[in-house]
């Protein structure tokens, strides 16, 4: 035997997903109109006497490649990673001072400007 919920309450569970479904083509819409380019910024979030950990900060959703090298970043570059579901942006840690250059690409394609910073390491060895 199955279970048929009154007319009522399966009107209000179909209203339920069809607003999830528009709220879907809301957000696709709002980024097919996005023409900004993402803005990132490197941020240091933790020093030793040996190494230094950071991270890259954005303004909205969109993808970092770097390199560690001081060689100019392209798509094939690595990727900046979530470090888990909740934990927000992978930490990377450097063990020397380091170049580091990078550029953000948002999920519209807006493509960011090349950006590097320099992250110090005090080497105390």
């Amino acid at each position: 035997m199955g279970f048929q919920p009154d007319f009522a309450e399966g009107h209000e569970e179909a209203m339920e997903f069809a607003n999830g479904q528009i709220a879907i083509l809301e957000v696709a819409r709002s980024f097919s109109d996005d023409n900004d380019r993402p803005k990132s910024k490197l941020e240091v979030t933790g020093r030793t006497d040996s190494s230094a950990t950071f991270t890259f900060t954005l303004d909205e959703p969109a993808n970092v490649y770097y390199t560690l090298d001081g060689s100019r970043p392209t798509l094939n570059s690595p990727r900046l990673a979530a470090a888990g579901m909740r934990e927000g942006a992978q930490q990377i840690t450097v063990d020397k001072t380091t170049e580091v250059r990078w550029f953000a690409v948002d999920i519209a394609g807006n493509t960011e400007g090349n950006r590097k910073e320099t992250v110090k390491v005090r080497d105390v060895r």
